[in-house]
């Protein structure tokens, strides 16, 4: 059995897919599979892909149509071998010995699995360290419970809790399979949050590598995640039903207000998004009065309980929200 199965999903990525590939042949891990998914891209990745399939043994290729990165993930997870199992983008890169210290730390605790801090790689080259507000070490079912439970769908605060995404950790194949922990392919972007909740749900024990940047997340051009996509807000809505169907049934913790907050920070994402969409500014108002009269909204806002460390500006701005204030909100929204 292969220690590491490393999948990349590949698709449209040139530019970038050699620069994230080298990174991965060169680990000072030896014992590893990579797994190159081509999601039916239409540029060269798919013959670069090729290349280096007939270059190096640890490499391996799937090609098929393209179906969406949780759906890319899938077919390599499916593939997969090895005894623990990462997800690489690929227009990432990976420091060469991330998969040598992933794997010596769950070799260690035999946990389900581990992450570590990250390095953001902005376009004019600078970088910081994104570290985690929670301490380092191993997590037993008692700690998961206490200090993860509270924010691993979406923290009172309105933004993520510490389980995100799945391109810093490092899972046990045995863990996911077990659980039946595979990607939505429903669900064409945001898939981590999905997958991270349930995974750390699921989960008896996880280990934080905290303060080392082992992996590399680029904001190539093109890949910022505030731009606007075209039937964004039904896809967010997908995303909070298929948490509400699993989350709903739970007996060991309530789960309600996380699941109220996912799809609040939502509303307030998808109209970001829109503002900035490049539509008229009548376009723009159908697709505002799309989200503010939705009735999966409107489900959130009944017996919400807005959180007391919320600064007035947050709570102003969801508060027009649910009572559609239109005026605050074209203030707050530019429309």
């Amino acid at each position: 059995m292969t220690l590491v199965s490393i999948v990349v999903p590949v698709y449209q990525v040139e530019k970038y897919l050699d620069r994230c590939i080298n990174s991965l042949i060169c680990q000072t891990l030896k014992d590893i599979e990579i797994i190159l998914v081509d999601d039916g891209s239409t540029d060269r990745s798919g013959e670069m892909c090729d290349r280096w399939d007939l270059s190096d043994s640890k490499i391996r290729v799937i090609h098929k149509k393209n179906g969406g990165l949780s759906s890319a993930r899938n077919a390599g997870l499916k593939m997969a071998t090895g005894k623990y199992v990462g997800f690489v983008d690929s227009d990432d890169t990976c420091q060469l010995d991330m998969y040598k210290k992933l794997a010596d730390i769950l070799e260690k605790y035999n946990c389900d699995f581990m992450m570590t801090d990250y390095n953001r790689i902005l376009q004019d080259g600078s970088q910081y360290l994104k570290t985690l507000d929670i301490r380092e070490g191993l997590y037993c079912k008692e700690d998961i419970r206490k200090d993860i439970y509270p924010s691993l769908i979406m923290g009172q605060n309105l933004d993520y809790g510490p389980l995100l995404s799945v391109w810093h950790c490092l899972y046990d194949r045995e863990f996911l399979i077990r659980n039946q922990l595979w990607f939505d392919e429903h669900v064409k972007w945001s898939e981590d949050n999905i997958f991270s909740a349930f995974a750390g749900y699921r989960a008896n024990s996880f280990y934080y590598l905290k303060g080392q940047g082992l992996y590399n997340y680029y904001q190539n051009p093109g890949t910022i995640t505030t731009s606007y996509r075209k039937g964004s807000w039904d896809v967010y809505c997908l995303m909070n039903d298929d948490l509400h169907a699993f989350f709903d049934h739970v007996t060991d913790y309530d789960f309600s207000q996380e699941l109220k907050l996912h799809m609040i920070y939502y509303a307030c994402n998808c109209l970001g998004q829109i503002s900035n969409a490049p539509v008229s500014n009548q376009e723009k108002k159908q697709l505002m009065n799309k989200v503010i009269t939705s009735s999966k909204l409107k489900e959130a806002f009944s017996n919400f309980q807005y959180p007391s460390e919320w600064p007035w500006k947050l709570k102003v701005q969801v508060k027009a929200i649910e009572h559609q204030w239109h005026g605050i909100l074209r203030l707050i929204y530019g429309n």
